[in-house]
């Protein structure tokens, strides 16, 4: 059996010669549980001619896709190149389904394709992570070791501002790479942070809009438009170009996974979640989410947290009432480059001011919750899980409880870490562990 490696390698190195970044997977707008799954599948090539396919194998053999489709991009540094994108369609749920990509009638790629799963399922969260350091990498390989069903990141994608170039150095090679093949057999979903929009010195900034694919069902906001995410007319238009539909819409949507309501919110300071057009997007797709077993709400900005690092980013707090309303179990966010838990909490604001300063209100604190022998919550539990790669915020605070905000019941801001979802119809357990695969905080809740 000798023979494999050099033959396992030799295709390693076929494949990164044929493509710039290797094929991964996206959940695509296909934002509910369906009887037959599909997956886009997506990579980036050279903007050059080329006779692409893609196949999958079922019970009767290999089955060819539609033909790709692909945008080109053309935003230095990076050299001009194509970003393909197929649909993979009918697929088993629940299966790892094989794959394999053709150029000019060749196999250049093969991998299994992780599709949806329609009940009980594993979920990795984290955020604030693809910045190239090495605490990046070991999460990457961490997750790799917990086997996930999808992975979901909660903003700041990749560092310093969400270029195209930095997807390309920090990114891909990260998630997609040998050492961590994740992205090519996971789906990978996420939310815009404040470092994934558009900055006006760079071409390629905002790539998450013609890089990723996901459901086209948030708010449908034009470019330009109040609460849309900003462009710089003949700076960005590139990115745009590349982006087809995808820009500014895909920056909030919602979708299932089994028994699960994701509502997935771009928190950025341009996007007013009070204003009349996003809150009733926001309250309708709650409402309409009533027969999911479980409700999640992700976003970048947190609406309570502990640390002294972006204390005053208060801004999101005002929707509580209206996650409590609709029975919101949990609340994810990022931003904040630490671990932190509250207990369940229902907050009624008072008195909200400008951006970037306090929010005030009446806290409602279910103190019996404890998620071991009292396990059914009364309020959202809000966690922060930013500590994906990024350098640390306020190592400090772990073990200085008296810098805790009261309703914090957990607070791990020396170590890098991501959080585990496992979620039956009745039972969601979450885990923070650390790069080692240590547990840091578990808690269950119960219906």
């Amino acid at each position: 059996m000798r023979w494999l490696l050099p033959l396992f390698l030799a295709f390693c190195l076929q494949a990164q010669e044929v493509f710039l970044v290797q094929p991964y997977l996206q959940l695509g707008d296909a934002p509910k549980v369906a009887a037959r799954e599909r997956l886009d599948l997506l990579w980036h090539a050279g903007d050059e001619e080329a006779a692409w396919s893609v196949e999958v194998r079922g019970t009767k053999g290999w089955t060819v896709q539609s033909p790709p489709a692909f945008r080109r991009l053309e935003a230095p540094p990076l050299a001009p190149h194509r970003v393909y994108r197929v649909t993979l369609r009918n697929l088993p749920p629940g299966s790892a389904v094989p794959y394999r990509v053709k150029r000019q009638g060749k196999v250049v790629f093969e991998a299994e394709a992780q599709t949806r799963k329609p009940g009980a399922h594993r979920m990795v969260v984290f955020g604030d992570a693809a910045d190239g350091s090495r605490d990046q990498s070991a999460i990457a390989k961490a997750v790799l070791a917990a086997q996930p069903d999808a992975v979901f990141i909660t903003g700041d994608l990749v560092y310093g501002r969400g270029r195209a170039s930095e997807y390309r150095a920090h990114f891909f090679p990260v998630y997609n790479g040998e050492a961590a093949p994740l992205m090519r057999r996971t789906p990978f979903l996420g939310v815009v942070g404040n470092h994934d929009v558009p900055f006006a010195g760079f071409p390629d900034a905002s790539a998450y809009f013609a890089y990723w694919s996901q459901p086209l069902n948030g708010p449908a906001l034009q470019p330009g438009a109040k609460n849309a995410a900003p462009v710089k007319a003949g700076v960005h238009d590139a990115i745009v170009a590349a982006s087809g539909p995808a820009f500014p819409r895909m920056a909030s949507f919602s979708f299932d996974y089994g028994q699960v309501h994701w509502t997935v919110l771009d928190s950025n300071g341009y996007a007013d979640w009070d204003s009349p057009p996003l809150r009733a997007w926001l309250e309708a797709d709650l409402r309409a989410a009533k027969g999911a077993a479980w409700r999640i709400v992700a976003l970048h900005h947190p609406l309570f947290q502990s640390a002294r690092s972006h204390s005053d980013d208060q801004w999101m707090r005002p929707i509580s009432p209206l996650l409590e309303k609709y029975g919101v179990d949990l609340v994810l966010a990022g931003h904040v480059h630490n671990y932190q838990r509250t207990a369940p909490l229902r907050f009624q604001p008072t008195q909200v001011g400008l951006r970037g300063k306090p929010v005030v209100g009446e806290f409602t604190v279910d103190e019996a919750f404890d998620g071991r022998t009292v396990t059914r919550a009364r309020g959202p539990i809000h966690v922060v899980t930013g500590a994906g790669g990024a350098e640390l915020y306020d190592p400090w605070q772990t073990d200085a409880k008296a810098s805790w905000q009261p309703w914090t019941r957990a607070f791990v801001s020396d170590k890098h870490s991501f959080t585990v979802l496992d979620v039956a119809a009745k039972t969601l357990t979450l885990r923070q562990l650390d790069a080692e695969g240590r547990e840091l905080d578990a808690i269950t809740l119960t219906k």
